[in-house]
Order: C-alpha cells, then structure tokens, then sequence
C-alpha cells in the first residue's frame, strides 16, 4: 500500500505532538509552542487573521558605531476574541546565500522598551515583553536599532522583522483534533548602512589674486632693429635729376673750395665713404681751371 507524503507527514506531526499536552504547552509561552504554520504543514491552510504588525525605523540609514536609532514597532488586534498575551521579539537579517551574514543579531543590535520602562533586549527570535491585548485595540512599542562599528564593509543594509506572537489553536480537518500552536504577525522594514567618507573640498568659485612675482609686467615698447630698414644707395648718378633708391634722403655732398694750402680739400666732416668722391669732383674744378687759364694766354 502506498500513502501520499501529505499523510505521512500529518501522520508525523500528529505522533510528535500527541505527547505534549497542549494546556501543559501553553504554560510555558509561546516560544514553548510549536508554529501554527509548521503544524498545518501538512494541509498548508492555516492563516491567522487577528493580530497585525507594523513597524517604522526613523532613519533610513544608520551609520556603524552611532548611537541608537528611534524605531516603532505596532500590534492591533483585529479580531472579535480578546488575546490574553501577545509578546514580541525582533530579528534582524539578510537575503544572502552567505549563511555568516544570513542572521545579522551579531551586528545589528535592538531593544524593546518594557512597562516599567526600562529596555529590554529583542534581539533574535526569541520573545519578550508580553502583555494582553483586547479586540480592535492597537499597542505600540518603542524600539531602538544600532549597527556595531566593526561591521563588516561588504553589508550594505539590513532587512528587520517586527513580530508578535500569541496562542491559537490549529484544527486538523480530517480528524478534528485541536492543536494549540504559536501564531504570528509579522512588521517589515529595511535600512542601509551608510560608510563615512573623507568630503571633498569645496571649490572657491572667487578667483585668486596675483602676487607681484605673479602679476604680469608692464608693456614696453618695442626696441627697434639694430639694423636699418633701408639704406641709402652709395651709387651717385649722373643725373641730377635722379633719386636715391632708398626712403632715406642722403646727405648732399659739399664741394670743397680749392685751399691755399697747395690745393688739398678741407675737412667736411663727411663719411670716409664720400671723401673720394669729393677728391675726383675737386681735381676736375683744378683742371678745367687750368684750361681756361692755358687757353687765354694762347689768345693773348
């Protein structure tokens, strides 16, 4: 004969509990009693629909090593049936395939305030601070979250359960028989874990003032090329008519008068360039001197 892997289950669970009184159970709490969800496993109908939870950190970001962080964690109690004790615990941790970093309690630490408002630990699954809660009323708990400051560079963030929990019965449908279980409803919310980082200065959008090595000198004036730009043209023509090649009007040339002192120019002050220019004109003024005076006496 072969039986379907529901059965077998049911079957399983039925004998690992028949042992177990369920009132016996119930006195030692709920972390005592087995979970309604695993003890419907077999059939996977069980869902409560009395409790609901919520919660709300404050901060988006906690930096590691900082102070505490306001949080709020929220049960009401939506069904018609007063709930005589509902605790509540809180369970920090990461989807990641890294088992290490899949419970972040060793890095991420929370406390739950009490009735007598001292702070209590809620750091896990385990529960703490129970207290009743009668129908269609709501029940808010301080909380406070901090990240350790040598977490481990590579987390990034946390995901952070909320969660109350309380007694309820599960009713097996073939048999009718009446399990008491721990029931749950669970608050969600996430933060990041921000890095210092060194700031960056900020840019002066003011400009700097030069100093004087800085500061750029004065214009001067050009010098001019030591070298002229034209020169005037040592080449006299013939004709009186004609004009230096150059811009630059050249002196004119005196003609010495003949001197008493046997016939030698007197000094001009010219260049060396002009004197044997002015030697050749004034020897031909003593020639033509000389023929006007040879050809009178020839007529006389």
């Amino acid at each position: 004969m072969k039986y379907r892997p529901a059965v077998i289950t049911a079957a399983a669970s039925l004998a690992l509990l028949a042992g177990t009184p369920a009132a016996g159970a119930a006195e030692g709490g709920p972390d005592s009693l087995p979970a309604c969800t695993d003890v419907s496993t077999a059939y996977g109908d069980y869902e409560q629909r009395d409790l609901k939870a919520s919660l709300d950190i404050t901060a988006g970001e906690l930096v590691p090593g900082a102070d505490w962080t306001p949080a709020k964690g929220t049960l009401t109690n939506l069904g018609r049936r007063d709930l005589p004790a509902v605790a509540v615990s809180a369970y920090p941790w990461l989807q990641t395939d890294d088992p290490e970093y899949q419970d972040m309690t060793k890095f991420v630490k929370v406390e739950v305030r009490a009735e007598d408002g001292t702070w209590q630990p809620a750091n896990g699954t385990g529960t703490v601070v129970s207290a009743p809660l009668p129908s269609g009323r709501t029940h808010t708990y301080d909380l406070r979250v901090r990240v350790i400051e040598d977490v481990p560079a590579g987390l990034g963030g946390s995901e952070f359960n909320f969660t109350g929990t309380f007694a309820d019965v599960y009713r097996f449908p073939d048999t009718g028989k009446e399990v008491e279980c721990a029931a749950q409803a669970i608050g969600y919310d996430a933060f990041h874990i921000r890095r210092a980082s060194t700031p960056k200065p900020t840019p002066s959008s003011a400009r700097p003032t030069p100093t004087a090595s800085q500061s750029s000198p004065a214009p001067t004036a050009t010098p001019a090329s030591a070298s002229p730009t034209a020169s005037p043209s040592t080449t006299v023509s013939a004709s009186p008519s004609a004009s230096p090649a150059s811009t630059t009007t050249a002196a004119p040339v005196p003609v010495p008068a003949p001197s008493s002192t046997g016939g030698e120019l007197a000094e001009t002050g010219g260049s060396d360039a002009t004197l044997p220019l002015a030697a050749a004109a004034g020897g031909l003024a003593v020639l033509g001197a000389g023929a006007v005076a040879f050809a009178r006496r020839r007529r006389g």
